[in-house]
């Protein structure tokens, strides 16, 4: 299936509805529940996807047959929340209503109502010493660097000196030059 025997659209493509789509034949024919989907999808302001295109006639043998590529479809567009989440169900629409969103290659934009306003820039703030807290426990100060010993946190070390350590270890007995210790476990060739 290509773009030019299915309507003009394919599957997960980004629309939005023409400026006359209510004054389209399509629309005018449709019970007020459907009319209220289709005003709802225009006033949202979400992105909206092609969710499926459906025949008007389908065809009875199966996918092989020609009649299955006729001019005669719907399309059943839903709201895009984000990025690969649609809403779960769509409202079917005349192919006439609809017109391509082009924003390739750049991703969908931001709909208005998703955007804040405000710009909230939050300052730091040093934080205070709570070991005269009721509740101890919740002071990052206090289990930092603390370990739990009988059910009291004591003070341990887990710092870092900076400083080269000797860790205490000895040579293999007998052994001054390691390669010739090793050679002992090697196969013999």
């Amino acid at each position: 299936m290509t773009r030019m025997n299915r309507g003009g659209f394919e599957v997960s493509d980004i629309v939005k509805f023409k400026d006359n789509a209510l004054k389209h034949s399509f629309y005018k024919n449709q019970s007020d529940e459907i009319k209220k989907a289709i005003e709802d999808l225009i006033n949202d302001g979400c992105a909206l996807r092609v969710k499926n295109i459906i025949n008007n006639h389908p065809a009875v043998m199966g996918a092989g047959n020609s009649d299955n590529t006729g001019l005669g479809v719907q399309i059943e567009v839903c709201r895009e929340y984000a990025p690969g989440r649609f809403e779960a169900s769509g409202v079917l629409v005349d192919p006439g209503m609809l017109e391509i969103d082009k924003v390739y290659p750049n991703l969908t934009t931001v709909p208005d109502k998703f955007k804040r306003k405000e710009k909230i820039n939050i300052k730091p703030e040093e934080v205070k010493d709570e070991e005269g807290e009721e509740v101890p426990f919740y002071s990052p100060k206090l289990n930092t660097r603390r370990s739990d010993v009988g059910g009291k946190m004591v003070a341990g070390d887990r710092s870092l000196g900076n400083t080269n350590v000797v860790i205490p270890s000895a040579p293999a007995v007998g052994q001054a030059d390691p390669a010739s210790y090793t050679a002992n476990y090697l196969p013999k060739a």
